[in-house]
């Protein structure tokens, strides 16, 4: 049915339409760039109908029957002509009042579909039909904008990012059904921003470059653009590409290379690689490399920045030779960008220098069940040539020992390569050599200021014992309140073995150390206080601790340390209850609750305890023993007085501790019966000294100061009154 040119975008019909077949199509369309699909749009086609059907009636013969008396002007017949048309019976749109000759409407027009309409109205006189008259009644419908402003295409575009600003990019266009000032279009970017290097013109919608472009920063761009006709708002996408532009130069990875080598009598060697890169992509980032000036000991390759000398480099009359050239890195751009960097070679003579050994144990000892391939040492030579070191060969050249023992060419490792249990010799000696594998590869022939050598001696001794502790186990005690960093006891341990230095242990705590409260001196066994006791939350330790030597391979001892913590009275008695009930009316001397305290140290300072009431006067309701028994003095009433509060001292022993306590005594009454309830509740008023004296204290010679106090509710009145219950003790 359609058509469609893939270079135009523009619409074929490939057969005639029909109207009363089908009244609408819907088509997708994509756009390809290569093969990819790059977007796609649904095009909409409404038929239009053209007056190409005539009237036709619904049927062949109409038959009617009247009776004789039918009244005039009474209906009898409809005729029913049906149009396969939408249009061309303006009767559809429009109603004329016969008597007056006013037009009215019957349906609402659309602009967009019929503009104008061209009636024709007869006037005739009922009495006389042949008196008759026509006029022609042209409507043109007037444009209202009910029709939304609509995209015809995707918009895509290219831009290169050398572009100057104000340059058109693409104009955006759409399409609106409504006429005059209803479709007068305006386009704008709703979400611009400052960062957004493009803009819009709001009535031609043509898209601009508002500041510069770099490709290398961000190469590709999607706008939103919003087309607006005043009553309606539509946006699309715009998708921009910034192509590529020669504007960055090849970049060095170095301003300067540098590079030593020693002379060489072959005619090319490779020197160094340089190398250069450029963040523009495609032709404008492929690089090339010439040496500049051309320099007749030195040449580049162009593609890989690899540098090969032209002849042999050789030095007569000097140590070394410093040549320095200038290596530039080209783009391949329409208009070619460089940058250049410096390469220095420094020509040093070959093997200038022999191998030299680092200093290594003049003794080496062996177990003798040592396991075939264990590594037994390692010998390091080192070169002061240039890259000679990585060239060093290690060999044995002489000694008794070289049946047992092998050493790895390349790293210098001395390995035993058979068991030493059925040799009769207790000691071994080896003659290491390490020569330099360049000399050798080029000259072939060593000379004895080319080589290096080393003389190892090798015991062979029994098996390593692990360390003994001079005692199975350990035990210390400690103060809880021992400061940290206070020696608690040392552990020390021996060793059988023959080798003076297996006989050094490095000690160690690995288990039992809890909150990491104890450390050990790594050297001399030293066990410390690592951070702050407390008996009543670990009251003991069992520390593992280790020995271990520096045999081959190490071996450990192990011992435990006990460490017990020694309580000290650092925690303040405490009540065991703090509500109590009591019946109201009570005679004097009724008991109303014995108190109970208890202690977290350890005996003796965990009891018994020494109770009385401070500031006990004749008026009191309360008395309270020695041993911890509340009476009462007086009849107690609730409703005269339903809470007292009243301050309780208690110690330990011969030592004073002191505890203010302040008791709620509540009185409530009930249906059956009156209780009292005395709400016990207390706070520290001081702590026990760390360390107290031992001598009787008199408790007449107690003057500590504490403030609180007491509260009286009225259950009738609502109303609390307040006094101040003073009471004075302290330490002596």
């Amino acid at each position: 049915m359609f058509l469609l040119n893939p270079v135009s975008g523009e619409f074929l019909l490939s057969r005639s339409l029909d109207f009363e077949a089908q009244r609408f199509y819907i088509l997708t369309v994509e756009v390809q760039q290569g093969h990819s699909q790059v977007s796609s749009v649904r095009v909409y086609f409404n038929v239009l109908d053209v007056n190409d059907n005539p009237p036709v009636f619904s049927q062949n013969n109409f038959t009617a029957s009247l009776l004789e008396d039918t009244r005039i002007r009474t209906c009898f017949l409809s005729l029913n002509v049906s149009d396969k048309d939408d249009e061309g019976n303006n009767d559809e749109f429009f109603t004329l009042d016969p008597e007056n000759g006013l037009v009215s409407t019957i349906v609402s027009l659309d602009r967009e579909s019929i503009p104008f309409f061209n009636l024709t109205v007869e006037a005739s006189e009922p009495d006389n039909p042949f008196h008759t008259d026509q006029a022609t009644v042209i409507i043109s419908v007037l444009d209202r904008n009910d029709n939304a402003p609509r995209f015809s295409q995707i918009h895509l575009a290219e831009v290169s990012e050398n572009a100057p600003i104000g340059h058109t990019v693409l104009q955006i266009t759409s399409n609106d059904d409504d006429a005059d000032s209803n479709a007068v279009i305006n386009y704008y970017i709703p979400e611009k921003n400052q960062d957004l290097p493009f803009d819009i013109e709001s009535t031609t919608g043509c898209i601009f470059v508002r500041r510069s472009l770099d490709r290398e920063a961000q190469d590709h761009y999607v706008l939103k653009v919003n087309a607006n006709d005043s009553a309606w708002s539509v946006s699309t996408d715009v998708s921009i590409f910034v192509l590529d532009f020669n504007d960055n130069r090849p970049v060095f990875f170095s301003d300067l290379y540098s590079v030593a080598i020693p002379e060489t009598k072959h005619s090319e060697i490779f020197v160094l690689q340089v190398f250069a890169t450029d963040t523009d992509i495609g032709q404008n980032s492929e690089i090339f490399y010439i040496v500049e000036p051309p320099n007749e000991l030195f040449w580049v390759d162009a593609s890989s920045g690899d540098i090969f000398s032209k002849q042999p480099l050789l030095l007569h009359n000097s140590t070394f030779e410093i040549y320095d050239f200038t290596i530039v890195a080209f783009d391949c751009g329409s208009i070619p960008l460089h940058s250049n960097t410096t390469v220095t070679v420094r020509l040093e003579q070959f093997n200038l220098h022999p191998p030299k050994f680092l200093p290594s144990p003049a003794l080496v000892a062996v177990p003798y069940d040592l396991l075939v391939g264990t590594e037994v040492a390692k010998f390091i030579a080192t070169d002061l040539d240039v890259n000679s070191s990585g060239y060093i060969e290690y060999n044995i050249s002489g000694g008794n020992a070289s049946e047992f023992f092998w050493i790895k060419a390349d790293s210098g490792k001395l390995f035993l390569s058979q068991t030493l249990k059925e040799s009769e010799n207790e000691s071994f000696t080896l003659l290491v050599v390490a020569k330099d594998q360049v000399l050798a590869k080029n000259s072939g022939v060593i000379h004895g200021t080319d080589i290096a050598e080393t003389l190892v001696n090798i015991n062979v001794i029994g098996t390593n014992d692990a360390p003994l502790f001079t005692s199975t186990w350990y035990e210390a005690d400690v103060k809880e309140d021992t400061p940290t960093g206070t020696s608690v006891l040392t552990v020390s341990a021996l060793d059988q073995d023959s080798v003076l230095d297996w006989n050094r242990f490095i000690f160690r705590i690995v288990d039992g150390n809890t909150n990491s409260s104890f450390s050990i001196d790594p050297l001399n066994g030293i066990v410390l206080v690592n951070s702050d006791l407390d008996r009543e939350r670990w009251p003991v330790y069992n520390l593992t601790v280790t020995a271990t030597d520096h045999g081959s391979p190490p071996a450990t001892g192990t011992t435990n340390v006990i460490v017990n913590i020694v309580d000290i009275n650092d925690n303040a008695p405490q009540l065991v209850t703090n509500k109590i009930q009591v019946k109201e009316n009570q005679p004097e001397g009724a008991i109303v609750a014995r108190l109970n305290a208890f202690d977290f140290d350890l005996p003796p300072n965990q009891g018994p305890f020494t109770f009385w009431l401070s500031n006990l006067s004749a008026e009191s309701a309360f008395f309270l023993t020695p041993d911890g028994v509340l009476l009462t003095r007086r009849v107690v009433d609730r409703e005269h007085v339903s809470e007292y509060r009243l301050l309780v001292v208690f110690f330990v022993c011969l030592f004073v501790f002191l505890q203010s306590c302040l008791h709620y005594i509540t009185l409530a009454s009930t249906k059956l019966d009156s209780f009292l309830f005395l709400s016990l509740s207390f706070t520290n008023s001081s702590r026990c000294q760390k360390n107290p004296p031992e001598i009787l204290i008199n408790i007449n010679m107690i003057a500590h100061r504490v403030s609180t106090d007491l509260s009286v509710e009225d259950p009738n009145a609502h109303q609390i009154h307040q006094n101040a219950l003073k009471f004075l003790s302290s330490y002596v």
